[in-house]
């Protein structure tokens, strides 16, 4: 493989941990925040959920409960997926590019039907 592709393969697992580094900045720097940091909101059905700032785009949906969390409760949560962005990242460039190879290949483990 040349190293275009193997960029291009990898391209998904930086976004990935592109954006699980900046979820943790905003946990570490509250000047990062967006305004509704902590707000939350269940939509019908039960199954859009908006939290963090997620949110349906095309047809918005009619809310069925709404709140904030506590500045300490959102923090915890953009922590958690800070890291689980960061940890899903770091292993998929490991499984695409090979390096660095002390770490397992998680992902080689889950594809192989031995």
């Amino acid at each position: 493989m040349n190293t275009a592709s193997v960029l291009f393969h990898c391209l998904p697992y930086f976004l990935s941990t592109a954006y699980g580094i900046y979820t943790l900045l905003e946990v570490f720097f509250p000047s990062l925040r967006d305004a509704n940091f902590n707000h939350w909101e269940i939509d019908v059905g039960g199954s859009y959920t908006q939290t963090l700032g997620w949110r349906k785009v095309l047809k918005p949906p009619r809310v069925i409960a709404q709140g904030y969390m506590s500045n300490r409760s959102a923090c915890a949560m953009a922590m958690a997926v800070g890291v689980f962005f960061i940890v899903v990242g770091f292993f998929g460039i490991r499984h695409e590019s090979g390096i660095p190879e002390v770490f397992p290949d998680f992902f080689g483990h889950l594809s192989r039907s031995d």
